[in-house]
């Protein structure tokens, strides 16, 4: 069944597995664990530099790891570390009028959050909803036990 739901932010219960990039490469760090799972991982830019981020991959957790000093308010562009294309889509963030940024999840879902640091303005769009949600109950299952 193919259907599409947006779900708000919860309380950083669901993890984001599997991330990639609009052409498929994954963003899933092999080696930086945030809340002890991988953090999902990007290209930073601002002000004429670059370095890594490392996101918490909990969906409504917004810690991240950064090699660059950054601070509120600014505004980063994420790009995937392996082709270097932007995460940028044309969404733009109801509290900053920028545009926001994409993880592109199995089966057409996405997450979609500000590049504004300390704006938590994102949003968790399901696709197949009956795969994704079972995916999630299992995985939530794992972490209780």
């Amino acid at each position: 069944m193919k259907t599409s739901s947006s779900i708000p932010a919860l309380s950083g219960r669901i993890r984001v597995s599997q991330g990639s990039c609009p052409r498929g490469h994954s963003l899933m760090s092999a080696s930086t664990l945030l809340d002890g799972e991988r953090a999902v991982s990007a290209t930073v830019r601002i002000a004429g530099r670059e370095g890594m981020i490392y996101l918490n991959p909990f969906y409504g957790k917004f810690e991240y790891e950064c090699d660059l000093a950054i601070k509120p308010g600014d505004i980063v562009d994420l790009f995937c570390p392996s082709c270097g294309v932007s995460l940028a889509v044309d969404t733009l963030c109801r509290f900053c009028n920028i545009r926001m940024f994409a993880i592109h999840l199995p089966d057409g879902g996405q997450v979609e959050g500000c590049p504004k640091v300390g704006c938590h303005n994102h949003s968790l769009t399901i696709v197949d909803l009956d795969t994704q949600l079972e995916r999630m109950y299992v995985e939530e299952t794992k972490i209780q036990m």
